[in-house]
C-alpha cells in the first residue's frame, strides 16, 4: 500500500527545494518564471455562461464548448461543461459572438449572434437544448474506419482493434507485427535497428526489465489494447532515457454511463516440434474483464485479466574453441525447455469531479505471476583428433514469482477558459521477484563412464521501491502559441540478495559457493526540469525544448560501496513542420537522449545456466548518450517517408567472451565506444478496392558498431586491461510488414499480414540470419454487433524463429533458438451498455524512465 503521508511529504519537501545544483537548471527556472509572469495581451471584461440539455430536459455533461467571433466564426476561447450541464467561459473581450455546442451522440448546437457590450460583466444564455443525433451516428457507423496503421506528424499509430490477426494474440506478437519493431529471441525490444526502446503502457512506463517485460507483453491479451503510438523522437516533456524511443501502448477505455464493459475469452493451441521431431501441442486459455461505472461526479473503473499455459522452446547451441587458426575443442549444445505460466494483470481506480475545473484519480494496477520452468541440458565435448572427450548433462527446475504494484495520485486543475493547466502526480511502485533454482548436473567420460555428479541449490530475491513526484504546467498563448514546463524527482532503492549452494561427490553437507552468493543494493536519485515552446504559423510550425536531469547513484556490495556517481546533463529537441503545399508536408526533428544501465546490470552478481555458460554484471556501467535527427516527407496525408540518423556514444551491448583454458562462456554488459544508425522507411497505405485496403511499410537500416573491447581471456571490466583490441562491425538489414484487410459479405471480414526481416547485427556481435512470418485470420459480428467471433493463424508456415552466430576474433558460437510462434487463436469477446459518457481520463504518471531499467536475474 501507499503510505500516503510520506508520500505528500517527499513532495511538498521537494517543491520546497527548487534551487538546483547546476548552472543550466537555474537558467531553466529564471526563464519559466519570466514566461509564466506575462500577462494577457487583451483585456477581459466579460463572460458567458450557459447550460445543456437534451430534448428530455435531462442534463449534457462535459459537453464541447466553443465561442466563435460572429464575423468569420473563427474560434476566439473554448470550455467544457461540467458534469450538471453548466459552463462558463471569462476572460472575453467585447464583441459579437456566436456559440458552438457538440456532444457525443447529439447534434451540433450553433446559438444566435450575441453581443457582450461594454461594461456589461455577463452575458448568460440560459439553456440550450441538444437535439439527439443516434441516426446519424448509425450511418457514422456503417462508413467510418479508422485504418489499421495511421502516419501523425510526430509518431506512428497503429489501430490495434481493427486487426483480425491481433485477436487472440499477446501485445508482444503485436508488437512483433507494427512498423519498424523487432522483437529478438528473448523478448528484447528494437526499433529501427536501435535497442534501448521505452516501452510505457497508457503513458505509463512499465516498471520491469526486458525479459520481464517480455514475460508482461506476452501474457497481456491484445483484445485488451487500442492502439500502439511509435514515437522515435519524443519532446522534452517525456524523460530522456530510450536512445531509440517510446512505445506507448494505449490500452481500451470504457465510454459508457451507468454500469457496462465488456468481457471476452479465448483459447489458443501451439503447433510446436521439438528437435527430435516430437510435436508438442499445449492448449492455453486466457478470460478478461472489463468494468466502469460512472455517475454524476465519480467514475469508478477496473480490469482483470488471465492467462494460463504452457510454452514449449528449444535451443541449440555450437561453440568452437581454438588458438591461431586451430580448432582445439567444440562443444554442441542442445537445451530443451517448457514453462508453465499463471499470470493475472488487475487494474482499478476512480476519478473524482470536484468542480468543472478541478479532477482528482487515484490508479492502482499490478500483476501476480508465477512461472516454472522445466530445463534439459545436453552437451557433447568434442577434439577434432580424438572425436568426443565428455558429455554433460544438465536437468534444472527454475520457479519465478513476480508481484508488481503500483499507486498513483493525481490531480488536474483548469486555470481559465483558455486551456491553462495545472496537473501534479504523486507514484509509489513495489517489484518483488524471487526465484528457486535447482540444477543437477552428470559428467560422463569418452567411454561413457561417470566421472562427477553435481548438485546446486539458489535462491534470488529482488526487491524494487520506487517513488516518484511530478508537477505539469501548460499554458496557451496568444497567436497559437503554447508554453509547457514541469518538475520531476524520482527516489529508487533496489535490493538484491543470492546464495548457492553445490552438493558433489566429495562432499555430504551443501556447501556455499561464495562466487554466486552476494547481497547487492543500489539507491538512485533524479531530478529533472524541463521547459517547451510550441508555435504556429500559417505554414510553419516550431517546437523547441530543453531538459536537464541530475542523477546521483550510489551501489553497495556486502556493504562496502563500490561505485558513486552524480552528474547532470541537458537534453535539447526540435520539432519544425513545413506545408508545401496542399499535399506536401515536411516535419524535422533532433533530440539528444540518456540510457543509464539496468539496476541488475550493474550488480556484479554470476548467472549459471550450467557448468560452462553464465552471465555477469558490471558495476563499472557508464551511462550512454544518443544524437538523433530525422527528416520525414508526407504527401496527401497518406503516404510517409523518413530519412534518420542517430549516434550513440558509450553504447552499452552484450559483450560475450570464450576462455580456452577453461572452456567456459560468458555474457556481459560493457561501454564498447559508439554505435551509428541510419536508414529509410516508407509507410504507403493504399485501397486496393472498397472492399480490400492493404498498408505496407518498409525500412532500410545500417548499424555499425566501433571501440575498444577487451582481448580474450584477459576481461577487466573497469576499463584498465591494457589487453585491448578493435570492434568494428556493421550490417545492412530491410525489413517489410505488410496488411491486407478484406471486407466480406454477412459480417465477415478477413486479414492477412506478412513480416520479414533480412541479416542483421543485434547489439555489437551477433549477426542474425533472415526470418519472417505470414499470418492469417478471419471474424464474424454476431448479436446486433455486440459480439464478436475470431479465428486466426499466426506464423502460418513456422519460419519465425532466431538463427544467429557470434564471430569476433577468437569467438565463434552459433544459436537456433525456436519458440512456440506457430499458433492457432478462437476468441470471443462481448460488449454490454450504453454509450453517452466521455472515456476515464487518460493520465501519465512520473515514472517514465524507472520502469525500463528493472531486470530480474532469472
Amino acid at each position: 500500500m501507499l503510505p500516503l503521508d510520506p508520500g505528500m511529504c517527499l513532495m511538498n519537501s521537494y517543491l520546497r527545494n527548487t534551487t538546483m545544483k547546476a548552472a543550466s537548471q537555474k537558467l531553466l527556472f529564471l526563464i519559466l518564471f519570466a514566461l509564466l509572469s506575462t500577462g494577457a495581451q487583451a483585456q477581459a471584461i466579460g463572460k458567458v455562461t450557459g447550460h445543456t440539455t437534451d430534448a428530455q430536459s435531462k442534463m449534457v455533461e462535459f459537453s464541447n464548448v466553443s465561442l466563435l467571433k460572429a464575423a468569420d466564426s473563427t474560434l476566439v476561447k473554448g470550455a467544457l461543461g461540467d458534469a450538471n450541464g453548466y459552463f462558463e467561459i471569462e476572460q472575453v473581450p467585447v464583441g459579437s459572438y456566436l456559440i458552438s455546442v457538440s456532444s457525443l451522440a447529439y447534434k451540433r448546437l450553433f446559438t444566435p449572434v450575441f453581443t457582450l457590450a461594454e461594461g456589461q460583466t455577463e452575458v448568460s444564455l440560459g439553456n440550450l437544448q441538444l437535439a439527439d443525433a443516434a441516426h446519424q451516428l448509425g450511418e457514422v457507423k456503417v462508413t467510418a474506419t479508422k485504418p489499421l496503421i495511421e502516419q501523425q506528424i510526430d509518431r506512428i499509430v497503429v489501430n490495434v482493434e481493427n486487426s483480425i490477426v491481433s485477436a487472440g494474440n499477446t501485445a508482444l506478437e503485436v508488437l512483433e507485427k507494427s512498423p519498424g519493431v523487432y522483437v529478438d529471441k528473448d523478448g528484447a525490444i528494437s526499433l529501427k535497428g536501435k535497442a534501448n526502446v521505452l516501452v510505457m503502457i497508457n503513458d505509463k512506463p512499465t516498471y520491469v526489465s526486458s525479459s520481464d517485460l517480455a514475460v508482461l507483453l506476452k501474457n497481456m491479451q491484445a483484445s485488451q489494447v487500442e492502439k500502439i503510438e511509435i514515437m522515435t523522437n519524443p519532446p522534452a516533456k517525456y524523460d530522456a532515457a530510450g536512445n531509440a524511443g517510446i512505445i506507448n501502448i494505449k490500452m481500451k477505455k470504457n465510454q459508457n454511463m451507468g454500469l457496462n464493459g465488456s468481457w471476452n475469452a479465448g483459447t489458443r493451441l501451439g503447433l510446436f516440434t521439438r528437435a527430435n521431431g516430437q510435436a508438442v501441442n499445449f492448449i492455453k486459455e486466457n478470460a478478461g474483464l472489463n468494468l466502469n461505472y460512472r455517475q454524476g461526479k465519480v467514475n469508478l473503473f477496473g480490469s482483470l485479466s488471465a492467462d494460463n499455459g504452457k510454452t514449449p522452446q528449444t535451443q541449440q547451441i555450437t561453440r568452437r574453441f581454438g588458438e591461431a587458426d586451430q580448432l582445439q575443442t567444440s562443444f554442441s549444445q542442445l537445451s530443451e525447455k517448457t514453462s508453465e505460466s499463471r499470470l493475472v494483470n488487475y487494474k482499478a481506480g476512480a476519478d473524482f469531479f470536484l468542480t468543472n475545473k478541478t479532477v482528482v484519480g487515484v490508479l492502482f494496477n499490478g500483476m501476480a505471476s508465477k512461472n516454472d520452468q522445466q530445463y534439459n541440458s545436453d552437451t557433447r565435448i568434442a577434439y577434432p583428433a580424438a572425436g568426443l572427450d565428455t558429455t554433460v548433462y544438465t536437468k534444472g527446475n527454475l520457479d519465478n514469482t513476480w508481484l508488481n504494484n503500483a499507486v498513483n495520485l493525481n490531480f488536474k486543475h483548469v486555470l481559465d477558459s483558455t486551456g491553462q493547466e495545472i496537473t501534479a502526480d504523486v507514484d509509489y511502485a513495489q517489484f518483488n521477484n524471487s526465484s528457486l533454482q535447482q540444477y543437477r548436473t552428470t559428467k560422463y567420460d569418452e567411454l561413457d563412464i561417470l566421472r562427477q555428479i553435481r548438485n546446486e541449490d539458489g535462491n534470488t530475491g529482488s526487491d524494487i521501491f520506487i517513488r516518484s513526484g511530478k508537477l505539469d504546467y501548460t499554458r496557451p498563448l496568444p497567436n497559437k502559441a503554447k508554453l509547457e514546463a514541469g518538475l520531476k524527482t524520482s527516489w529508487v532503492t533496489s535490493q538484491n540478495d543470492m546464495q548457492f549452494f553445490f552438493l558433489n561427490n566429495e562432499a555430504r553437507q551443501p556447501l556455499l559457493d561464495p562466487l554466486r552468493t552476494r547481497d547487492f543494493e543500489y539507491r538512485e536519485h533524479i531530478q529533472a526540469a524541463y521547459v517547451s515552446y510550441a508555435k504556429e504559423w500559417s505554414k510553419i510550425s516550431v517546437q523547441l525544448g530543453l531538459r536537464a536531469e541530475n542523477t546521483n547513484g550510489q551501489g553497495t556490495l556486502q556493504g562496502v560501496r563500490l561505485l558513486k556517481r552524480n552528474y547532470t546533463n541537458l537534453f535539447p529537441s526540435v520539432f519544425l513542420s513545413k506545408h508545401l503545399n496542399d499535399k506536401n508536408q515536411l516535419v524535422f526533428s533532433y533530440s539528444r537522449r540518456i540510457d543509464r544501465p539496468n539496476y541488475e546490470d550493474l550488480n556484479p552478481f554470476l548467472y549459471f545456466l550450467d557448468p560452462y555458460t553464465y552471465n555477469r554484471g558490471n558495476e563499472y556501467l557508464r551511462p550512454q548518450f544518443t544524437n538523433a535527427v530525422e527528416l520525414s516527407h508526407t504527401y496527401n496525408n497518406n503516404i510517409t517517408t523518413t530519412i534518420n540518423y542517430s549516434r550513440t556514444t558509450d553504447v552499452i551491448s552484450d559483450f560475450l567472451e570464450q576462455d580456452v583454458r577453461t572452456k567456459t562462456t560468458y555474457l556481459t554488459e560493457l561501454n564498447i565506444g559508439l554505435q551509428e544508425n541510419y536508414g529509410v522507411a516508407m509507410s504507403v497505405p493504399m485501397p486496393i478496392t472498397k472492399w480490400w485496403t492493404s498498408n505496407t511499410y518498409v525500412n532500410v537500416f545500417h548499424n555499425r558498431y566501433a571501440g575498444d573491447v577487451p582481448r580474450l581471456g584477459q576481461t577487466k571490466l573497469g576499463g584498465d586491461s591494457t589487453y585491448m583490441q578493435r570492434l568494428n562491425t556493421s550490417a545492412t538489414t530491410w525489413t517489410l510488414n505488410s496488411v491486407h484487410q478484406i471486407s466480406l459479405p454477412k459480417g465477415f471480414a478477413a486479414e492477412l499480414s506478412g513480416t520479414y526481416r533480412s541479416r542483421f547485427l543485434q547489439e555489437s556481435q551477433l549477426y542474425g540470419q533472415p526470418m519472417g512470418a505470414v499470418s492469417v485470420g478471419v471474424q464474424k459480428k454476431l448479436m446486433n454487433n455486440r459480439a464478436t467471433l475470431k479465428l486466426n493463424v499466426s506464423d502460418v508456415f513456422w519460419t519465425n524463429y532466431f538463427r544467429g552466430n557470434f564471430q569476433f576474433n577468437d569467438i565463434d558460437v552459433s544459436v537456433l533458438n525456436k519458440r512456440e510462434s506457430r499458433v492457432a487463436r478462437l476468441t470471443f469477446t462481448y460488449r454490454f451498455g450504453s454509450s453517452k459518457v466521455a472515456a476515464a481520463r487518460a493520465r501519465k504518471s512520473g515514472l517514465e524512465e524507472e520502469r525500463g531499467r528493472i531486470k530480474s536475474g532469472n
